[in-house]
């Protein structure tokens, strides 16, 4: 019997793995071959990292993308595979390509995603697997979604003819349109929300950038040109470009609000996410010199630093602090974090044992995202990095103060009117003791100012004023006599929210009819260089709506008043229309909450809402997330008691009872009277 040479086992194995290897690359080069997904079995504890590593640590990833709600992270990666998985990493589906998948995407709500690869398909999917479509065309270059996926919109090359379009895609996959562009170096989509969804984007014609505004119809609403796109806010309802070293704010219908000239070449803008004015500017800049700037459209620069080249950086969803990463200035594999505040002031430092290359923050309050070059993706949790103080050592105030009801018989509450970073008016509630004369107390408390902590600020602003009070209740006449720092001092839209603040404290005194301002008793005809015309009438609000709104590191509710469907007509269906609509605007709330009916019957108001509403009330929220589910409630339950003159409301979910987590308050409520927003 002849033996076997050892050299032949050599071959026949290295046979085995050519074999192998075909077959794998036929897999990748056919379409049909594409994975259905693949599922892992849930994690136990210290079994994660392994599990996660064997899947992923052998990958480059081209591009990563997270939901609002942060449950579920979506990334492409250089073995020509896109991969979904929760947010404790378990990988929930795969899906192989034949080309390169150098975009994916997934909805802010969480429940499609889209991918463009190089071959020039276009793959969407509902991230349950449930529904899906698909699109053969010219290479994919850049892609977006919107918020909700109702809109798609792809850039495309055809690299035979050298041209170059914009193509748009409803949810159901129909091509609405085809527009010939020249190279597409950006782009973004509005928030279906907004009262018109556009299409923005660079295009390089002539050599020249243009920026276009695209609306759902394929009509060209405006552009500039000489002028690079570089960001644009949640919603889209603010654009940043840049000319030359010019940084120019838009709105979203191209008038420009604001502008300035920086000292170097812009790299990266980013508007605050909860404060649309406030935006961080970051530039290439030889030397030592400052390179991010943060900006306030009213009051300009407010802070520059130095940060290393080649930094990524983001808001935290509260829009209160800033993240940093590099790694470009280390020998080793580890990437240097920073957290600041909103002042520029550093908080904390560790450090990653990985080259970061995608930074992602979404609207969970305290975890940011990172990818790594090696295909390594992380969640961090910047809670135990955060201060537990205001920065005087006193306790951080809560994060919403709940609508209270009802008084003890020795006490009385007023309610004063302070301004926050954006100039809102807020109504702030605050307990005093019994007093003959409560109109004077409420304009003491109001020169007093806001509590500390709030972030909120005075309207007043010399506390050492004063104002004497001289109030004839039979005729409901009101006299104010003013001290001359308060009649005299500068600034027309500082004298406007003094005047508006004063009229509005007074106006939540049942009983005045006419407001008379003096100065030693002389009537006045204007207030701090404004013109006014004697008697002031009390500032009533009819149809009122009740809006959520982010001040610093809390939350309030204002109160606005509500507009018609049309002219002198208001529907309570509107109304909370109008308060969902001003919701979206803070980063937990789902872009598409929505309203799908409200019906009243003689005894309640039920308002049915869509399933996204249940995001606000996450399984294993903690306090901050009960409050932030409560400020909502509130908004919705006062809107409808107010102006649906009922005494019971309940919340639906598409058309159903849903029962929040335990903890959570509860989705129905009777109207109780006297009520009191913002309680200090």
């Amino acid at each position: 019997m002849k033996r076997i040479q050892p050299y032949f086992y050599i071959v026949a194995l290295a046979g085995l793995f050519l074999l192998a290897g075909l077959i794998l690359f036929s897999l990748q080069l056919f379409p049909t071959a594409e994975s259905t997904g693949i599922t892992v079995d849930p994690q136990v504890e210290g079994q994660g990292e392994d599990l996660y590593d064997l899947w992923f640590t052998t990958m480059g990833i081209y591009d990563l993308s997270v939901d609002h709600a942060l449950s579920a992270i979506l990334f492409s990666a250089d073995n020509n595979t896109v991969n979904l998985l929760d947010r404790d990493r378990k990988l929930l589906w795969e899906k192989v390509f034949a080309t390169s998948p150098k975009q994916a995407k997934i909805s802010s709500c969480g429940g499609y995603a889209v991918v463009g690869t190089e071959g020039g398909r276009i793959y969407f999917t509902s991230t349950d697997q449930q529904g899906s479509w698909d699109n053969e065309g010219d290479p994919v270059n850049l892609l977006t979604i919107s918020p909700s996926a109702s809109w798609v919109v792809a850039a495309r090359t055809n690299p035979r003819e050298e041209s170059h379009h914009l193509d748009l895609f409803s949810q159901a996959g129909r091509l609405n349109w085809q527009i010939d562009t020249g190279i597409v170096r950006n782009l973004y989509i509005s928030s279906e929300y907004l009262e018109q969804t556009y299409v923005y984007f660079t295009s390089i014609e002539d050599e020249r950038p243009v920026i276009k505004a695209i609306n759902l119809e394929g009509k060209e609403i405006w552009s500039y040109e000489d002028q690079s796109l570089v960001a644009v806010s949640r919603h889209g309802s603010r654009l940043a470009a840049v000319e030359d070293n010019r940084l120019i704010v838009y709105d979203s219908l191209g008038y420009a609000l604001w502008s300035t000239a920086l000292p170097f070449e812009v790299n990266k803008v980013m508007f605050n996410p909860q404060n649309y004015n406030r935006i961080l500017v970051y530039g290439s800049r030889e030397g030592a010199g400052e390179n991010l700037y943060y900006f306030d459209m009213a009051e300009d620069l407010l802070w520059m630093k130095r940060i290393a080249d080649g930094s990524l950086f983001s808001f935290t969803a509260d829009g209160q602090h800033i993240i940093t990463s590099s790694w470009r200035h280390y020998k080793e594999d580890f990437t240097q974090m920073i957290l600041l505040d909103r002042d520029g002031f550093e908080i904390n430092f560790w450090e990653v044992a990985m080259r970061v290359e995608h930074l992602a923050v979404t609207g969970h309050p305290h975890l940011i995202l990172v990818g790594g070059d090696d295909g390594y993706i992380d969640l961090i949790d910047l809670q135990p990095l955060l201060s537990s103080t205001n920065g005087n050592g006193l306790p951080e105030a809560p994060l919403y103060s709940p609508v209270i009801t009802g008084l003890q018989t020795d006490q009385t509450r007023i309610t004063l009117y302070f301004t926050d970073e954006k100039a809102n008016l807020v109504p702030v509630s605050r307990l005093i003791s019994l007093t003959e004369n409560p109109l004077r107390a409420a304009l003491e408390e109001l020169i007093r100012g806001p509590a500390r902590g709030s972030a909120l600020y005075r309207t007043i602003p010399d506390k050492n004023v004063s104002i004497d009070v001289d109030y004839d209740n039979t005729e409901g006449l009101l006299y104010l006599d003013l001290a001359p720092e308060l009649v005299n001092f500068n600034g027309s839209i500082q004298s406007e929210t003094a005047l508006n603040s004063l009229l509005m404290t007074v106006s939540d005194f049942k009983g005045v009819e006419e407001i008379y301002l003096t100065e030693n008793r002389e009537m006045l005809d204007t207030f701090g260089g404004l013109e006014i015309d004697l008697p002031l009438l009390p500032m009533q609000i009819r149809n009122p709506i009740y809006v959520p709104i982010a001040s610093g590191s809390r939350y309030y509710l204002v109160v606005r008043e509500g507009a018609g469907d049309n002219p002198g007509e208001v529907s309570l269906e509107s109304l909370l229309e109008q308060v969902l609509r001003n919701s979206r605007s803070l980063t937990f709330v789902p872009s598409n909450i929505g309203l799908i009916d409200v019906k009243t019957s003689s005894e309640q108001i039920q308002i049915n809402l869509n399933r996204s509403f249940m995001d606000i009330f996450p399984e294993e929220g903690g306090e901050a997330e009960k409050l932030q589910a409560t400020l909502i409630l509130d908004a919705l339950f006062l809107t409808a008691f107010e102006n649906g003159r009922r005494q019971r409301a309940e919340i639906l979910v598409e058309g159903e009872y849903w029962t929040p987590p335990e903890d959570y308050p509860p989705l129905n409520r009777f109207y109780r009277q006297p009520f009191y927003i913002n309680p200090e």
